[in-house]
């Protein structure tokens, strides 16, 4: 039996037999890794090309896939590759992997297999080359795969805790802080279990640590409720209630009252705008990626804005550079973060990267938008970064949307609308060439610089006209269309979980945001769907409103990983209650469509 290990450093061990040299080739490790990754229902042969030979024909990346798995046959055994149909998938009587040990124990609860099988990162460290699609496959897969151990860390911690096993409780919250330091949950659970064993001044002097840490790594203010915390553990207080110590509730997002004040209708315009604008930041962060990594910074400018001489970027900046972008693509808090760390530190090896700081610009804004950290400590270095960025490379359009993002922050509208001008002048294929192939300019017009145009109450072809007719039907039925009819309702604001009809369990909801303005409440929100059978799961993020009125939800967005990636998506449902599912006896239900361009 041969142990493949994907968590941590790739490898392919057996303790009874010898492996074969050429079994740990990289060639064959990464087509390990990727049937890995697919399951036990296997993963289809067009797509393993696709991922690993993207540059290739069909017939050559046929071919070189069979070579591929040949050798693995020959290494390992004739049955440790099965082929069925169209896919390929490993033998678990041949080949166990760790992967697979650690989502069977999640699945099951069993919190502490589940640890015991988490040695590190997933594919820690190992690169398949120049392919994008399975970089931020493996990329969101990582992301999913730390979040499941950090909540595996979290029950065992609280399981301590409740059974008065406060040292293991610390055992437990420190290991979850070490896998995210960044993080001010997980350094505030250790505190609060540090706190509860008596320790407190440990608890404190973690606060300073993370404090530093945050200064250092993001250049911004720590969340106060750590230094808030650290004052408390300073006192000499009762340890019962130290340890008890509340954490910080949530605002409530209670609709707004209508109201007809022309001062609340602009600022409820503003805000809606905005709110917005996360939505457009997660639609085009995937296509970001690829766009960015294929432009060419062969051409810079001086501080005066004449062209200077050619600078090839560091090895190990661009490297950063890349982890930073793929970490950004996550969107989520951690990921956000670590791009933050990545793109600092592509700066600090090549002082005149002027993509890197780009990069760090839009990492900034999206902490902020998001609410992942709070706007006046992100957004004031947003701007720094992408003013350095323009200052190395002013035809740089990269850097100019981050810009005017924090300028309408600043409510300075008009610098806002010349920046986001000069960004479409710069490079109409910025971001959204993925988007619309037709019309490469249309996706950064109409994604991008409305949000700018919706606060100031102008239509969008006022700023920006379009080279192709508005289609007034976001969702035209002129292609084939794929319904997927769905149930949802609220676990724990803002996340829903429900049913579609991939089964059971297969949908999942974060409310990214929700503004009303009192004749319609509009919304943002990223859907997840998996499909057991492993060829239809998708990502999307979509964005729309709600008549308060007739109660009715529409709305549009793409699929931004997985299924049909890129493919136009419509959410249409309703509000149904009695629900036997919903805690509040809510539900919502209706249909996602999916439609290719």
């Amino acid at each position: 039996m041969f142990v493949l290990e994907l968590l941590g450093t790739l490898s392919l061990r057996s303790d009874t037999l010898q492996v074969p040299v050429s079994a740990q080739q990289k060639r064959s490790l990464g087509l390990l890794a990727v049937l890995a990754l697919g399951g036990r229902q296997g993963v289809p042969r067009e797509r393993i090309e696709a991922y690993l030979w993207p540059e290739s024909s069909a017939e050559l990346a046929r071919h070189s896939l069979d070579q591929a798995v040949y050798a693995i046959r020959r290494a390992l055994g004739s049955d440790s590759v099965l082929s069925t149909g169209r896919e390929l998938r490993l033998n678990p009587e041949f080949l166990q992997t760790d992967l697979w040990e650690f989502e069977e124990a999640i699945r099951a609860g069993q919190w502490g297999a589940a640890i015991g099988s988490y040695k590190g990162s997933l594919l820690d460290g190992f690169h398949f080359g120049d392919t994008h699609e399975l970089e931020f496959w493996v990329t969101t897969e990582r992301a999913r795969l730390r979040t499941e151990y950090q909540a595996a860390l979290a029950h065992l911690a609280s399981a301590s805790a409740e059974a008065g096993d406060h040292l293991q409780s610390v055992a437990w919250c420190r290991r979850l802080a070490n896998s995210d330091p960044l993080s001010a949950d997980a350094t505030k659970k250790l505190m609060r279990a540090l706190a509860a064993a008596g320790d407190r001044a440990s608890a404190v002097k973690q606060a300073r640590f993370y404090q530093e840490l945050i200064r250092q790594e993001l250049e911004m203010e720590p969340d106060s409720e750590i230094e808030s915390l650290a004052t408390t553990f300073s006192r000499p207080v009762d340890i019962a209630t130290v340890a008890t110590v509340p954490p910080r509730k949530a605002p409530s997002v209670a609709a707004v009252p209508f109201s007809r004040n022309p001062t609340r209708t602009t600022h409820s315009r503003v805000a809606a705008a905005l709110s917005f604008s996360i939505l457009t930041v997660s639609l085009i962060g995937a296509a970001t990626v690829e766009s960015r990594q294929s432009q060419n910074r062969s051409v810079n400018l001086g501080p005066n804005g004449a062209r200077r001489e050619s600078t090839i970027t560091l090895p190990a900046a661009h490297d950063s550079y890349v982890r930073g972008l793929h970490a950004w693509s996550d969107g989520s808090k951690a990921g956000l973060d670590t791009a933050v760390v990545y793109f600092r530190r592509a700066t600090q090896l090549d002082p005149e990267y002027a993509e890197a700081y780009a990069g760090l610009a839009d990492a900034y804004v999206m902490l902020g938008y998001f609410g992942y950290r709070q706007k006046e400590a992100t957004f004031p270095n947003a701007k720094a970064a992408a003013l350095r960025s323009l200052e190395l490379d002013s035809t740089l359009a990269s850097a100019r949307p981050a810009l005017a993002y924090v300028l309408t922050w600043e409510r300075d509208f008009v610098g806002a609308d010349l920046e986001f001008r000069k960004a479409v002048a710069l490079d109409p294929t910025y971001v959204t060439a993925k988007t619309s192939d037709s019309d490469p300019t249309y996706g950064t017009a109409h994604q991008w610089y409305p949000t700018l145009l919706m606060i100031l109450g102008r239509e969008p072809q006022a700023g920006v006209p379009s080279q192709r007719p508005v289609n007034r039907n976001p969702f035209a039925l002129n292609a084939p269309v794929i319904e997927v009819p769905f149930t949802k309702w609220i676990s724990t604001y803002p996340a829903f979980t429900g049913f579609t009809s991939y089964g059971p369990g297969t949908i999942a909801v974060e409310m990214l945001s929700r503004i009303d303005d009192g004749v319609f409440t509009h919304f943002s929100a990223r859907y997840e769907l998996t499909d057991p059978g492993g060829t239809r799961s998708f990502k999307t993020v979509v964005q729309g409103k709600m008549n308060n009125r007739s109660g009715q939800y529409d709305l549009n967005g793409i699929v931004t990983w997985g299924f049909m990636l890129g493919a136009r998506v419509h959410a249409t449902f309703r509000r149904v209650t009695p629900c036997e599912f919903g805690k509040l006896n809510v539900c919502f239900q209706g249909t996602l469509q999916l439609q290719r361009e």
